[in-house]
């Protein structure tokens, strides 16, 4: 009898503290919005996210391609993405090689790009495959161009700049590269 009193004595009292506490209230959303909003800007919140504006970034890509005697060509590639996330572009084309309507090549033009906004300036990753094939001659016995680029980038919001220029190996054809990275609040 003595066993089952100190047992029940036991219980009781490792019980009492347990019924006593009251459950602690959950937090509605509008209280973590509102936690989102009195953080400064780029601190860590108590959940270890940064807390960080929501902002796009529109990238904007143009290739000059430039021969010898002829007019440049450009081609223009324009995206849109979230700061601190990824976005491509993927086009491509079936083009003749030569005279032969029945030597087709693919012809990608390819953009990659990852901005991250710091202060009124963009890091930027960007990745570029531009292929050209040249269909009015077969003279030439290498008429297809291929360039692929790879930047890391520190753009001001808004500027154009001229990011790369390259040379073709086999003629005085040349291929520059301009980005303007623009923050859209």
């Amino acid at each position: 009898m003595r066993t089952t009193t100190v047992a029940f004595l036991a219980a009781a009292l490792t019980a009492t503290p347990l019924l006593a506490q009251e459950p602690r209230p959950r937090p509605s959303p509008k209280q973590d919005v509102d936690k989102a909003q009195a953080a400064p800007e780029g601190k860590a919140g108590t959940d270890g996210r940064r807390d960080l504006p929501l902002v796009n970034v529109r990238v904007d890509v143009r290739i000059i391609d430039e021969r010898g005697g002829q007019a440049a060509t450009t081609k223009a590639v324009s995206l849109t993405v979230a700061d601190r996330r990824d976005g491509f572009i993927r086009s491509s084309a079936e083009a003749p090689l030569g005279t032969k309507p029945e030597n087709l090549r693919s012809v990608p033009l390819n953009v990659d790009v990852s901005p991250l906004i710091e202060g009124s300036r963009i890091r930027l990753g960007l990745g570029l495959e531009y292929n050209s094939i040249d269909s009015y001659t077969e003279s030439r016995p290498y008429p297809r161009l291929e360039l692929k680029q790879r930047l890391a980038l520190v753009l001001e919001d808004g500027k154009t700049m001229r990011v790369a220029q390259s040379a073709d190996p086999l003629s005085d054809r040349r291929i520059s590269l301009e980005v303007t990275a623009t923050i859209l609040r």
